[in-house]
């Protein structure tokens, strides 16, 4: 196999590994309603069931997963994470009550938290800076295919074997992708594709040594803080989207999961591609591009993102749900090449890890629960559209974080030593 195919089969074998994180992530969110009603939980509870309690440990266990992937193998600590979020995954299918559900979350946050960072870390030293953009968006489109596939096996397995079964089943999917994961990647050394000035001036940086490098960065100061509030509202979104169809529509689990299924596969995928293509494109001309293509795809989706919680029909509704998975999709691969352009190459895996927990920790954490309890605190009154007004609550964050993203871009050429466009 030549050099050149082998990156891109190494790159295929990360995204295979991605998409069983993707699945183990988000089939809560399709199986949610029936964990809800069989464990008797509140929509608080159930937010912070698919939500903070995976995302808490996602984020703190994120920092010190990136820090030995940095120093050590990033291929063995990709085979330890997979092993533990998919043992935890069948876990979850055993939980009896609250508590021991939250405990299976946490765990799966725990081996997630592995993943992402040293992938990216990986894909860095695999492709040069120009190719850097499609290979991640190439990587990230197994977001959209996992989350396709989390709808339609979470919902066909569901109507089989139940919501418990479902999670021992993709459990033990996840240990045999391990396996084959052990058997088939190579790591790759660090650097060699690098210009000279971007490959690092020491061997090592600590996390304190990281966070003060990015912190320099004017852009960083922008971006990072938009994606808190981008995953605030996109997680929260993407977390009871499926409820809000079955309660407001009726609709049953195995037609959500399907709707879900399609809209999360096809958006994600187009959003993922176009996003890399953007990245390398526009980001090889103008580097303040890295930045405001996230702020005008968010511009551009923002009224038919409204338009999900107020559609009445469920048709109309589905076609206005392609707005926000599209958007999360392109403005996250702009945003990762731009990070991978300005970290030093033996702090890269760190980096992601931060930009990470700021989006999970903020998002992904709190977004679901605190919908969650806004729905609570308003359904005596408005029942289960109390869901529909808790989301559309959240949703003009958005308009914030476009102004952050439009503002950042004004400094990525200084942030990278260039001279502005």
């Amino acid at each position: 196999m030549t050099n050149k195919n082998y990156k891109w089969f190494m790159l295929a074998v990360l995204v295979v590994v991605y998409v069983i994180n993707i699945i183990d992530r988000h089939v809560i969110n399709i199986l949610l309603e029936p964990i809800k009603n069989d464990l008797e939980l509140t929509d608080a509870q159930a937010g912070f069931v698919a939500g903070l309690a995976f995302a808490l440990f996602y984020t703190i266990m994120g920092i010190p997963i990136a820090t030995l992937a940095d120093r050590f193998s990033r291929t063995k600590v990709i085979a330890v994470c997979s092993a533990i979020w998919s043992a935890m995954t069948a876990l979850t299918g055993a939980a009896g009550n609250y508590l021991v559900m939250a405990g299976a979350r946490m765990g799966v946050g725990i081996g997630e938290a592995g993943l992402t960072p040293s992938a990216n870390s990986l894909i860095g030293d695999l492709f040069e800076p120009a190719d850097r953009g499609k290979a991640i968006g190439i990587y990230h489109v197994a977001v959209p295919v996992g989350t396709m596939l989390a709808g339609f096996v979470g919902g066909w397995l569901e109507s089989i074997v139940g919501w418990r079964n479902t999670f021992i089943i993709l459990g033990i999917a996840g240990m045999v992708i391990t396996g084959l994961f052990i058997l088939v990647f190579r790591e790759p050394p660090r650097g060699e594709v690098d210009d000279i000035a971007s490959r690092p001036e020491q061997d090592r940086y600590s996390i304190l040594d990281t966070i003060k490098f990015l912190y320099s960065k004017t852009s960083c100061r922008y971006f990072f803080p938009a994606f808190a509030l981008i995953g605030f509202v996109a997680s929260a979104i993407n977390t009871w989207t499926p409820a809000y169809f079955m309660r407001t529509f009726d609709m049953s689990l195995m037609s959500m999961a399907t709707t879900i299924g399609l809209v999360g596969g096809i958006g994600g995928a187009i959003g993922m591609l176009a996003g890399g293509v953007f990245a390398d494109r526009l980001g090889s001309r103008d580097v303040s591009a890295y930045l405001k293509i996230p702020a005008i795809a968010m511009a551009l989706t923002f009224p038919p993102t409204l338009g999900l919680f107020l559609a009445g029909w469920p048709w109309l509704a589905s076609i206005f749900f392609l707005a926000p998975v599209i958007t999360v999709a392109i403005v996250t691969i702009p945003v990762l090449a731009l990070l991978q352009r300005l970290a030093k190459n033996n702090m890269r895996a760190v980096a992601v890890a931060l930009f990470l927990l700021v989006i999970h920790l903020v998002g992904m954490g709190f977004g679901p629960i605190i919908v969650g309890l806004i729905s609570d605190m308003l359904n005596g009154v408005y029942g289960d559209d109390s869901l529909r007004i808790a989301l559309l609550a959240i949703v003009p964050l958005n308009l914030v974080a476009i102004w952050l993203f439009w503002r950042g871009s004004r400094f990525v050429a200084s942030d990278l030593n260039l001279p502005a466009a």
